[in-house]
């Protein structure tokens, strides 16, 4: 379903080229007519302003959503391993997983990103997408919220892909996400200071994730940026 793969690129870093093909986005959505027609008309509404956004100010707000902390990261992993070792693995099965598919990362590309993730369900059988959607809707479904409660319009994407599967959502683990949300620090002393603390994969990452003890990890193992075209063959 190409649907998946258009909320990847909706959660993708703004560019021109994103704002000048969202009517052809637009159209996918409401071909293969996945969603409710009421989530359906708000999340067209969504990408109709982001493709007429000021391209600087929607690129500087993306990067205050998603790239500042770690409450909202589109790193999947980020929200079930933190920085411990088991992360690494968890890349490793997931890459296999992508090859599988035919899709292949390129240097830069981490698997657990959250747009490529959704690019790979893109290329599997739907029912296969939407199980496997299932076993992060808890880490989305979370993500949604925190940036609901902030105003951000970009909780309609969230919305969106948790009512594209049927997996029940944890709850608790989204209403611990808001706690800690709450909680967080989000200056830029905290943040340099949270990163400096924690080296990538030095075994503490755990203990410093506080919804990880209670994230189930991903039934394929324990995901930059590969937005690419629609059109990319094999999608």
């Amino acid at each position: 379903m190409k649907s998946f793969k258009v909320l990847g690129l909706l959660l993708s870093y703004p560019t021109a080229e994103l704002q000048q093909e969202m009517a052809a986005l637009v159209a996918v959505i409401r071909r293969e007519n996945i969603l409710p027609a009421k989530l359906e008309k708000r999340l067209v509404a969504f990408m109709e302003r982001l493709a007429s956004r000021n391209l600087l100010k929607a690129q500087e707000d993306y990067v205050s959503l998603f790239d500042r902390g770690r409450g909202n990261s589109l790193y999947l992993f980020e929200h079930i391993h933190g920085e411990s070792r088991d992360r690494g693995q968890a890349m490793v099965d997931l890459i296999e997983h992508y090859k599988e598919k035919g899709l292949a990362l390129n240097a830069k590309e981490l698997p657990d990103y959250l747009p490529l993730f959704l690019e790979f369900l893109s290329i599997c059988a739907p029912r296969e997408a939407q199980e496997t959607l299932g076993e992060v809707v808890h880490i989305i479904a979370a993500i949604g919220a925190k940036l609901d409660k902030r105003g951000s319009a970009y909780s309609i994407v969230f919305e969106a892909l948790a009512r594209m599967t049927d997996a029940r959502i944890d709850e608790e683990f989204v209403r611990q996400a808001l706690v800690e949300e709450a909680a967080r620090d989000d200056s830029l002393e905290a943040l340099d200071k949270e990163w400096d603390e924690a080296p990538a994969f030095d075994g503490i990452g755990d203990a410093a994730c506080g919804t990880c003890a209670v994230a189930r990890p991903l039934g394929f193992g324990a995901t930059q940026q590969s937005t690419g075209q629609l059109n990319r063959s094999g999608q």
